[in-house]
């Protein structure tokens, strides 16, 4: 049942049940804050945790998961529960990444129906919207840290941002 990822430059290998694999994908779909939730999950787990695999593999499966006509997450599900299982591994991290989804979909539309014309339903966005962006800005910096690198063209661009904001340009007038 379990399948072993290959010794890479003496490192020992590193076994990921189909029962981890079902797991791991689980927890990231569980993740608060969409894609850089889920990708923060992945990165704790499959970097960090298992080292199941390095950084650089992990950064690299996440750039080609980018370019590919799907779903980032998706992408990464089939990357992954391939390398881990096989073609029953693809399954097992697709049907995990996307159980929860599915489920939570369904009892916020049911919710919905109930609770639209509730005093509940006017709090969400002074509750919930902001507790969303801290996840998803963690996971932007810890991502983004390794990658980032800057740059005179990304500072004429935020300088370019912030002059736009501060004069109130309106940019879709002026192109």
């Amino acid at each position: 049942m379990k399948r072993i990822e290959e010794k890479k430059r003496g490192e020992h290998p590193t076994l990921v049940t189909r029962g981890e694999l079902f797991l791991i994908f689980l927890k990231a779909g569980l993740a608060f804050g969409g894609g850089l939730g889920i990708l923060a999950v992945l990165e704790d787990e499959l970097v960090d945790r298992r080292r199941a695999v390095t950084k650089e593999e992990f950064l690299t499966i996440y750039g080609i998961g980018r370019i590919v006509p799907s779903g980032t997450m998706t992408a990464l599900a089939v990357a992954y529960g391939y390398r881990f299982g096989g073609l029953p591994g693809t399954v097992i991290a697709l049907t995990a990444l996307s159980l929860p989804v599915f489920v939570l979909t369904i009892a916020l539309t049911i919710a919905y129906r109930y609770l639209r014309n509730s005093r509940l339903f006017d709090l969400l966005p002074v509750t919930i919207m902001p507790a969303a962006l801290a996840p998803i800005v963690v996971a932007a910096l810890k991502l983004g840290k390794d990658v980032f690198r800057p740059s005179r063209e990304l500072l004429i661009a935020c300088a370019a941002f912030a002059l736009a904001l501060f004069l109130r340009l309106n940019l879709q007038r002026t192109l």
